[in-house]
C-alpha cells in the first residue's frame, strides 16, 4: 500500500535532507547558468507544508524563500519563488511558514496543473526552474505540463519520479494504466511496453526502463536530461530526481553539484552506521586512490570517444554536456576530469602518470585552447 501523504509532511525522511541539500546548492550557482538576467523564478509546484510538522525541519518551499531573502540585498538578480499546494489544511501550513517571506513568495491552494496558465503568465519569460516533487506520480499528467514543457523561455526542471509507483501502474489492471499513459502523455500502452519488452528481469531493472521511458519523452523537449537517484544508506534507490534543461552550461553546473555531493548521499538514514559500514569495509584489496582515479578517466575517455564518434565538429560545453546525459553518467564525472581526458590542464585533480588523454586523437577547429567551453573540436578520422 503506498504511503499516506500525511506521512511525509509530519517529519521529513532521511533521504529527503540530500534532495533539499541538492536542490539549494543548484539555487546558489543558477546564476552563474543564466548570468545577465535580473530576475529569476523558482517554482515548487508540490510545495507542501513549508516547514516539517513534527521535527521542524525547513522544507524546499521555506529553503528557497530564505535563499531569496538572503540574497536580495547582495546579488545583482532576485530569485522569486512560487508555490503551490493542493491540500487546503497544508496549504495553511505552508502559508504560516511563509508568513514572514510576502516579498519573495506567491502562494496558490490547488492542484499545480490547474494553476499553470497563471504561472506562466507571471514568470513571462524570465529564466524558470520548476521543482516538480509529487507523492508517487500524482499530478505530473502530460497534457497538464505540456505548456510548461513548450515554454519558449529558459526552462528547467527537477521532476521526481517515482519509479516504484510507475511499476505499479504497469501492473495487471486497464485503469492502472491509463494512469500511467496519462503520465507519459500516450493514448494506449504501446510506447511503454517497448521499453518492458528490451528489460531484463526483476523488477529494478524494469523500474529503471520505466524511467528511461520517462526520461525520453522530456528528451523530446529537452535536449539534456540527467538522472539523480535518491538513495537510502542502504544503498536502495527511493526514487529519481530527473533534471532536465536545453543548456549545455546547465547539465555542466547540475553536474559537477551531484558530483560534489556523493558523500552526503550516503549519509542521509544514519551517520554512525555509515562510518561503521565504511570502516568494516575497508581492506588490503581496496585501490588506491591514483587506481581509482586512473580507472575514472579510462573510464569517461571512452564516453569521450564514443560521443565524438557521432559528430563531427563540436563545442566543448556541447560534448560535456552529451556525456553527463549518456547513460548513469550524469554526476560521475567532474569538469576537471573531464578536462584531464581532453588534455587540457585540470585544476584539483594529480593525473596519473599512466593515464594517455585524448588530445592527439581530437582536432581543434577555432583556435582556442581545450579549456575553453567554447572550443570546436572532432575526432581525427
Amino acid at each position: 500500500m503506498p504511503t499516506h501523504p500525511e506521512h511525509f509532511q509530519k517529519a521529513r525522511l532521511p533521504w529527503s535532507r540530500w534532495k533539499h541539500v541538492l536542490l539549494l546548492e543548484y539555487l546558489k550557482v543558477m546564476p552563474a547558468v543564466l548570468r545577465i538576467w535580473e530576475e529569476i523564478y523558482y517554482v515548487d509546484g508540490f510545495a507542501g507544508p513549508g516547514r516539517y510538522l513534527e521535527d521542524e525541519i525547513d522544507g524546499s518551499p521555506l529553503l528557497a524563500a530564505q535563499h531569496a531573502r538572503t540574497i536580495a540585498s547582495t546579488a545583482d538578480y532576485s530569485l522569486n519563488c512560487i508555490n503551490v499546494e493542493s491540500d487546503p489544511k497544508v496549504f495553511q501550513n505552508l502559508k504560516s511558514s511563509l508568513a514572514g517571506f510576502g516579498n519573495h513568495t506567491v502562494n496558490f491552494s490547488g492542484e499545480f496543473g490547474q494553476f499553470v496558465p497563471e504561472i506562466l503568465r507571471i514568470v513571462d519569460g524570465k529564466p524558470t526552474l520548476f521543482f516538480l516533487d509529487p507523492i508517487s506520480l500524482k499530478g505530473l499528467e502530460w497534457s497538464a505540463l505540456l505548456p510548461v514543457f513548450r515554454r519558449e523561455s529558459t526552462t528547467e526542471l527537477l521532476v521526481r519520479f517515482d519509479a516504484q509507483t510507475a511499476l505499479r501502474l504497469t501492473g495487471t489492471g486497464a485503469g492502472l494504466h491509463r494512469t500511467f499513459n496519462s503520465i507519459l502523455g500516450e493514448e494506449n500502452s504501446d510506447y511503454w511496453r517497448e521499453y518492458v519488452a528490451n528489460c531484463e528481469d526483476g523488477s529494478h531493472a524494469r523500474r529503471e526502463c520505466l524511467t528511461k521511458a520517462y526520461e525520453d519523452k522530456l528528451a523530446v523537449h529537452f535536449p539534456y536530461v540527467g538522472r539523480i537517484p535518491i538513495k537510502s544508506s542502504d544503498d536502495s534507490i527511493k526514487y529519481y530526481l530527473l533534471y532536465a534543461t536545453r543548456r549545455a552550461k546547465g547539465m555542466q553546473v547540475m553536474n559537477d553539484v551531484f558530483f560534489n555531493m556523493q558523500d552526503l548521499r550516503d549519509r542521509t538514514l544514519d551517520d554512525e552506521k555509515f562510518e561503521h559500514e565504511r570502516f568494516i569495509q575497508l581492506d588490503l584489496f581496496e585501490p588506491s586512490p591514483e587506481e581509482k582515479t586512473l580507472a575514472e578517466l579510462k573510464l569517461l575517455s571512452l564516453e569521450v570517444l564514443a560521443e565524438l564518434q557521432s559528430s563531427r565538429i563540436i563545442r566543448r560545453d556541447e560534448l560535456r554536456g552529451r556525456v553527463a546525459a549518456r547513460a548513469d553518467n550524469f554526476g560521475r564525472f567532474s569538469g576537471p576530469q573531464f578536462t584531464a581526458v581532453l588534455g587540457g590542464r585540470p585544476r584539483g585533480i594529480a593525473v596519473p602518470k599512466d593515464f594517455k588523454n585524448l588530445k592527439d586523437r581530437i582536432r581543434i577547429h577555432n583556435g582556442k585552447t581545450l579549456g575553453v567551453d567554447t572550443v570546436e573540436i572532432s575526432l581525427k578520422r
